[in-house]
């Protein structure tokens, strides 16, 4: 006897004829059609050997199963249940005699097979047509949630518009931070990228009404008149916004066919925007998350440069990083080690670069801690700065404790290097205060926050001048401080400069040079040394009313 698969509730019913092979699936074409959302367009093939079906799955997103299993290839007998996604037809044997319909015709005289399929009322069709939509809007929601970077989320997005429509080209454009479209991704039918899919006029119109758009015969539709849907042949397109939250247009998706005039309907066009509303929902969410990752290494490369504090106080500020900056009062600290080339050509590398690394890590530390923020290293020296991005009226002061706070840490070091057989090391520091131009610096590719001018060149020579385990400060920055200062005027020190007045320098007397001198590492000034002075600030003059 012939089998039939059977719903639980004996509302369908399907005859399965001995020796045939059937598809089944949600396409009202099917040998064996299943107007459900959970079964796919073509589910499954089913083929009648004597008692038992063959079922082979046609990489079905819900699966086939045969009695609560999931298989790829499986025989199912009579009393055996068989479902397709979330649908389930048991095997049964066909009781009732059916009578087998002969073809009236033949083509040449010869005998001919025809496959006869019940004929289903327009109602039915649409809500056929509804269904597989609504499958594959669910279907959409599934995959592109799924995805965490936003290129691939973009490849999908052209994958599932091919798969829902007769389009000869795909492609979504996204509104840059000037306003303006940008092809991010397009591509024709065999998956090759295509340079110019999009008409300027059709994506311009949609993104600045934020209305979709169906066109019949393109070229001859006012809406989308334009040398280019003339040039590419552009014979019908859909078009529809990508609209995110507080209606911002995000951007276009764009779909066209170049052969038929009348290629999409109205269904089509309320599939896109339906497909378009999600689309832009997971663009947004996927472009919230890499702001938030941009975000997070943002900070995290604030705070190689400067105090957490202050690194979380610059990264939440609002505004996009932009090349450009503008001129402040800052304080620059340069710090050098004396003879590091000597030392270094008796390390090897790998001691050297260890040994310098716990050096820069001591010292970047101890700028840290009194606030400072780090500019860069160059070689064996490092530049810091306060006054920048925020300053304080304590800047001086603190920069000139970061210093003695470094020649302090460096007689630490140095005692411990000398007890494991590594070299002691030697370092002058300069300090100097004035204006500089204070931003970004470089490219749009690569930008540098630093500091240039005059004050930078000038605090450099200081530190050349000092000797090691010495800090030099102009008199500039002395007229900066708040608390009194051990200071010792150095009229036989003189940096040089291009243009401006002779620069005082002072040496910072303190208990890191008088230490110094009974561990015999750094060397003593040269010359004379007069009598220190306990130097004040000076009066500061009133502010401008």
């Amino acid at each position: 006897m012939p089998l039939a698969l059977v719903s639980p509730a004996g509302d369908r019913r399907f005859v399965l004829p001995e020796g045939s092979t059937l598809v089944l699936g949600r396409d009202t074409i099917s040998d064996v059609p299943i107007l459900d959302p959970g079964v796919s367009r073509r589910h499954a093939e089913l083929r009648v050997v004597g008692s038992r079906v063959a079922i082979v799955d046609l990489a079905s997103r819900n699966g086939t199963w045969l009695n609560g299993k999931r298989i790829q290839y499986g025989d199912a007998t009579v009393g055996d249940l068989i479902g397709f996604g979330p649908v389930e037809l048991g095997v049964v044997e066909e009781m009732a005699p059916r009578v087998s319909v002969t073809a009236p015709f033949a083509l040449d005289g010869a005998q001919t097979m025809v496959r006869e399929r019940p004929m289903v009322s327009q109602a039915e069709a649409v809500e056929a047509v509804a269904g597989r939509r609504l499958a594959q809007l669910v279907a959409v929601a599934q995959r592109l949630g799924g995805l965490a970077r936003l290129e691939a989320l973009l490849a999908r997005i052209v994958d599932d518009a091919f798969e829902a429509f007769d389009a000869d080209r795909v492609a979504v454009l996204l509104m840059n931070e000037q306003g303006e479209l940008d092809m991010r991704l397009a591509r024709d039918r065999t998956g090759l990228a295509v340079s110019r899919p999009v008409p300027r006029t059709i994506a311009q119109g949609v993104a600045d009404r934020q209305v979709s758009w169906l066109l019949h015969d393109a070229s001859a539709d006012a809406r989308a008149t334009g040398d280019s849907v003339i040039q590419q042949a552009v014979r019908s397109a859909l078009a529809a916004p990508l609209i995110g939250e507080g209606r911002r247009t995000l951007g276009v998706l764009y779909v066209d066919n170049l052969r038929d005039a009348h290629a999409f309907t109205e269904q089509d066009l309320d599939f896109l925007v339906a497909y378009a509303g999600i689309a832009a929902a997971a663009m947004e969410r996927e472009q919230s998350v890499e702001r938030l990752r941009e975000a997070t290494r943002v900070r995290e490369n604030f705070e190689r440069y400067f105090t957490p504090q202050l690194a979380a106080n610059i990264a939440s500020q609002a505004g996009d990083v932009v090349l450009g900056g503008d001129r402040r009062r800052v304080i620059v600290l340069f710090s050098d080690i004396r003879g590091f080339t000597e030392v270094a050509e008796r390390l090897p590398p790998d001691q050297m670069a260890a040994q310098l690394n716990e050096y820069f890590a001591a010292m970047v530390e101890c700028v840290f801690r009194h606030n400072g923020a780090l500019d860069k290293f160059i070689g064996d020296a490092l530049m810091a700065y306060w006054g920048a991005p925020v300053d304080a009226p304590d800047d001086a002061d603190r920069a000139i404790r970061a210093a003695m706070d470094m020649q302090a840490e460096l007689i630490a070091l140095n005692a411990r290097w000398t007890a494991d057989g590594r070299p002691a090391l030697q370092a002058g520091i300069g300090i100097n205060a004035g204006d500089a131009f204070v931003g970004n610096i470089g490219s749009p590719r690569r930008l540098e926050y630093t500091l240039i001018g005059d004050t930078v060149n000038i605090a450099s020579r200081l530190c050349s001048l000092a000797s090691g385990g010495e800090v030099l400060i102009s008199d500039a920055v002395r007229a900066l401080t708040q608390q009194p200062t051990p200071l010792r005027l150095r009229p036989e020190l003189v940096p040089e400069r291009h243009r401006g007045p002779a620069v005082t320098v002072l040496s910072v007397e303190h208990g890191a040079v008088n230490a110094s001198a009974s561990t015999g590492v750094f060397r003593a000034p040269s010359a004379p040394r007069p009598e220190t002075q306990m130097l004040r600030p000076l009066p500061r003059p009133p502010a401008d009313t």
